[in-house]
């Protein structure tokens, strides 16, 4: 293609054609300027396609992610609202001094106390800051939230941290020292309740849980859930 120009322009000025010369050699320049600019366009056509491409994929890992993350949340928030209402519960049949025929409910309450924290996976949010993907994500609320997510994430698992080393620092040694675990059946097994340390015991527990499920209420933790989930969800 190139040898077909170039003959024809060493044509027209062998026969002295000057003028259509330059016209032909603008022509020629202006063709080889749009070809450029078709080929800029598709390579940037192509570019995008594969932006898409990534960010589609992006979105799917944070929707599966975070949709397994409500579920754990949902779970560990009911968990703290059973548990406050349970310590509730004993405070309010505390102290066991003339409620004797109560110790068994009290033992009933405590054993139907289930523990456990809020652990989110975070491998996806983790693999798009690490790697400077979240340019790819067009959405700018959603880039907001999930540059946020770690210290949202922060700030709710303090209260969370709190609660435990309280309890691995103060109230298992306590119950591991007072009582017998291994006949819980026994009468025994019931006199720790009513001690005043048992009761004041239980008081710091339900401050503790009130302060977790404060902080799910007050805090942006759940919203910040929420809204990655629905932000991430693919349009069909």
């Amino acid at each position: 293609m190139i040898k077909f120009f170039r003959k024809i322009r060493q044509n027209l000025l062998s026969e002295g054609k000057t003028g259509k010369y330059l016209k032909y050699a603008i022509g020629e320049i202006i063709l080889v300027m749009i070809g450029i600019l078709l080929a800029l366009q598709v390579n940037n056509w192509n570019k995008n396609q594969q932006n898409l491409s990534s960010e589609k994929m992006l979105l799917a890992n944070l929707q599966k992610e975070f949709l397994f993350n409500k579920v754990q949340f949902d779970k560990t928030k009911l968990n703290h609202q059973n548990q406050l209402k349970t310590l509730e519960k004993i405070l309010n049949i505390l102290p066991l001094n003339e409620k004797k025929h109560l110790a068994d409910s009290v033992k009933y309450y405590e054993n139907s106390i289930k523990l456990n924290t809020f652990n989110p996976s975070s491998s996806a949010v983790d693999a798009i800051l690490n790697s400077n993907s979240i340019e790819l994500i067009q959405n700018d609320t959603l880039q907001k939230y999930l540059t946020s997510w770690k210290n949202v994430l922060t700030d709710y698992l303090e209260e969370e941290d709190s609660y435990y080393k309280f309890l691995n620092n103060f109230y298992w040694p306590y119950t591991i020292e007072t009582f017998d675990l291994v006949n819980k059946k026994s009468k025994k097994y019931v006199e720790p309740y009513f001690t005043k340390k048992y009761q004041n015991f239980v008081t710091f527990r339900r401050g503790y849980v009130r302060n977790i499920v404060n902080a799910i209420k007050e805090e942006p933790i759940e919203y910040h859930i929420n809204e990655i989930i629905r932000l991430t969800k693919l349009k069909e």
